[in-house]
């Protein structure tokens, strides 16, 4: 009995690691609550569509410089695969992996597709938000 305990409890230990490297290096996870555009913060929304490629490869290299903008930008998915993340899509002419601009109003300012690479993304980030 102490054996299995011990077998389980290394087990859980073993899993809680590897959840813990993966959040560490895939960043910190994106909402997808609409309702924080147009808050007081400009906001970056990224249209994703589940097991999509472009989509997911733009969600990841957003997470990675997430939190170098965290302070002055929120970043949002809109599931294309809800209602509300369908409508925003729809609304702001968005397919999957592009993503909308808008300012700390709501008004959408520009349609950009989020480049691969960590440094261009960074750079599209600050000359979105005027750096």
């Amino acid at each position: 009995m102490l054996k299995k305990l011990v077998v389980i409890a290394g087990s859980i230990l073993v899993l809680l690691m590897v959840a813990y490297l993966f959040f560490v290096s895939t960043g910190k996870p994106i909402g997808t609550d609409l309702g924080v555009i147009g808050q007081g913060k400009p906001a970056i929304v990224l249209a994703y569509e589940n097991y999509s490629p472009a989509g997911g490869e733009a969600l990841s290299v957003l997470r990675k410089v997430r939190s170098g903008y965290d302070s002055r930008l929120e970043f949002v998915v809109a599931d294309v695969g809800t209602p509300a993340g369908r409508n925003f899509a729809d609304r702001h002419q968005l397919r999957d992996g592009l993503a909308v601009f808008l300012d700390q109003d709501g008004k959408a300012r520009q349609v950009t597709r989020i480049p691969s690479q960590e440094s261009d993304v960074n750079q599209l980030l600050d000359s979105l938000l005027g750096s």
